[in-house]
């Protein structure tokens, strides 16, 4: 009877333990959690060049990178898979495929990245925006982070661990200024805690006149089962894009908007492909008389649910551009990869800002 009470006493005591453990490393967590509030002015690094008066066409490329650790043989916990951090060896062969790739796209003007990693645990400490950088040399790009929490406890059987992460915007231009803002659209709590703060980077760059071309790299929410944040998302930088357009200015945000384009239809993916909707697409109205720009043809994101294979893993079109009328777009193209590098394919546009919308 005794050894009995004795090992009910025990048990209780664990319990009160753990309990008082996940108490006080939730209230670590909340005190010193990454809060993004307010508009923030973001450093300008690298050397670029000033915009010159006669250029009226631009390239723009956005990749969404997966932190180097969501490649072709990767699933992820998150998306139903089981994996989380790749092994060493499939990491730096990823990072190295996607520095690569930066670096054949160096006679881009402006290249939008998303899920770049400072020093993470899952990018086995590795500061990739500088990585990045040096594989583009005379750019100038600034930084919004997104993602800094200092333990990430899930999965359970292997804790993602300190995750600092952002996006990033890379400009053969010197921008006359950055700002990173923040959505303000947070899970809620003790969720909050261990998710990303979204944000979008605008860049501004002086055009004559006045005018500016407003370049704007966002990274939308994700895993948002209702689509609210995405619309709130969606309606905050609707309101900012219009307002600079209103004053006569040129406007191209890009990304990774977690959801389909508006336009969007999976019947012209070329056959091959297992491709899928994405509930909550970008609906027009959020972007009245713009131009939705992305490549029709070809898909953009793989679910991680599983290691990519062709045919099989779904696959569906979430990266993409959304261009002011006064823009005329000349082309636009996706990448193919296969996955190899990321469970993104990078996205590049060409543009040219329209005859007498500019008078220098």
């Amino acid at each position: 009877m005794m050894s009995i009470r004795i090992m009910l006493w025990g048990t209780g005591v664990f319990i009160l333990l753990a309990v008082l453990i996940v108490i006080v490393f939730c209230l670590f967590l909340t005190v010193t959690e990454y809060k993004s509030q307010g508009t923030l002015d973001s450093e300008i690094h690298g050397t670029g060049q000033v915009l010159g008066p006669a250029q009226k066409e631009f390239t723009f490329l956005t990749w969404n990178i997966g932190y180097a650790g969501l490649g072709k043989e990767m699933d992820f916990f998150y998306d139903g898979g089981k994996k989380v951090i790749p092994e060493k060896s499939m990491f730096l062969r990823y990072l190295q495929g996607i520095k690569k790739e930066v670096n054949r796209n160096d006679t881009i003007d402006f290249l939008f990245i998303q899920e770049v990693d400072l020093k993470s645990r899952r990018a086995y400490y590795t500061n990739e925006l500088n990585e990045i950088a040096l594989k583009l040399p005379g750019f100038s790009y600034a930084f919004g982070k997104n993602y800094d929490c200092w333990f990430v406890p899930l999965p359970y059987y292997q804790p993602m661990g300190y995750v600092k992460s952002g996006i990033a915007t890379f400009s053969r231009f010197v921008p006359d200024s950055v700002k990173m803002v923040p959505f303000g659209t947070y899970y809620p709590w003790p969720k909050r805690l261990f998710l990303l703060k979204r944000c979008y980077l605008v860049m501004k760059y002086p055009l004559g006149r006045g005018k500016e071309l407003i370049v704007i790299n966002t990274h939308n929410s994700a895993y948002d089962s209702t689509g609210e944040l995405r619309k709130n998302e969606f309606q905050l930088l609707s309101s900012y894009m219009l307002q600079e357009y209103a004053k006569g200015n040129f406007v191209v945000t890009g990304g990774d908007w977690n959801s389909n384009p508006y336009g969007f239809h999976p019947k012209n993916i070329i056959p091959g492909d297992n491709v899928t909707v994405v509930d909550y697409p970008v609906a027009a109205s959020f972007f009245p008389g713009w131009q939705f720009v992305f490549d029709s043809l070809h898909p953009s994101n793989r679910f991680t649910d599983m290691p990519y294979e062709k045919g099989k893993t779904r696959t569906t079109l979430i990266d993409f551009f959304v261009v002011s009328p006064n823009i005329e777009v000349k082309s636009v193209k996706t990448i193919l990869s296969d996955f190899e590098y990321s469970d993104h394919q990078p996205v590049v546009m060409k543009i040219r800002i329209k005859d007498g919308e500019v008078v220098r």
